[in-house]
């Protein structure tokens, strides 16, 4: 049986780049589940209505959306809605923080993917390194550590270390992986998500300092344990999530989950 019409209330976009505003609440339609997959998106000038825009800018909206692979355009035919795990990967940030919360399923599926994946980049980091690393990571360490330096400042510097341990490996594939993880923890939903988890860079800099020492007295293994230990903690504050947060799967979507603060 066919579903009948929906009524969203969509709410006029601020009046910066029009169809940006209006990708990003179809967008957030979307991931909330309110246009499922295989459904299609209502005509550009119901659309254009609902918004108090014109048409150009609700079809270069859908352009955007196209672009990150959340709906599919047929001429003549609309916008249909697809999968979630057929979007790009650029979604991400904002799957797992849109709406003002957390989707907490999504941050665990991202960790079980990530983390193994850094820990072995760093493995091979640690193996590769040569004195002038150290020294690149001292400094970064430093930043991570002072408490005076406003909190996203101290994020971005552990970013760039995550990308200095990509280059360390001297693999290119690391280091288009750990350029785009840093990217992708710089979004602003990732730093969303850091604000409403009450993350603190400065815990990880006894294990940085573990690590850095470890180096320095000629001991991999135990650095490869102090980076594990990093592994860890990152990994901590998603178990902290409620177990009933993680989405269920349906054969259509992911239901809407609940966000949790630590």
């Amino acid at each position: 049986m066919a579903r009948p019409p929906q009524v969203i209330p969509f709410r006029a976009p601020e009046r910066r780049r029009l169809h940006e505003g209006v990708a990003e609440q179809l967008r957030d339609a979307i991931l909330d589940g309110r246009f499922r997959a295989g459904e299609k998106l209502p005509p550009e000038r119901e659309l254009a209505e609902q918004f108090e825009v014109n048409r150009t800018s609700v079809r270069e909206a859908i352009k955007v959306l196209e672009g990150l692979g959340l709906v599919s355009v047929r001429q003549g035919d609309g916008a249909t809605v697809r999968p979630l795990v057929d979007a790009s990967f650029d979604i991400l940030a904002p799957m797992i923080f849109h709406g003002g919360r957390i989707d907490a399923g999504w941050l665990v599926d991202l960790n079980e993917v990530v983390l193994p994946l850094l820990l072995e980049m760093g493995r091979l980091a640690i193996e590769r390194r040569r004195p002038e690393h150290l020294r690149a990571m001292r400094a970064l360490r430093d930043v991570a550590a002072a408490d005076e330096r406003p909190r996203e400042v101290r994020f971005r510097a552990l970013g760039d270390l995550l990308v200095l341990l990509a280059d360390m490996t001297g693999n290119r594939v690391w280091q288009m992986l750990g350029r785009r993880m840093r990217d992708l923890l710089a979004s602003e939903p990732m730093r969303a998500t850091r604000e409403r988890l009450r993350r603190d860079p400065g815990r990880l800099v006894p294990m940085i300092d573990g690590a850095l020492e470890a180096l320095a007295s000629a001991r991999p293994a135990d650095a490869v344990a102090h980076l594990e230990a990093v592994i860890r903690d990152i990994g901590d504050a998603t178990v902290q999530l409620r177990p009933e947060a993680r989405p269920r799967t349906t054969r259509k979507r992911h239901s809407a989950t609940k966000e949790t603060t630590t």
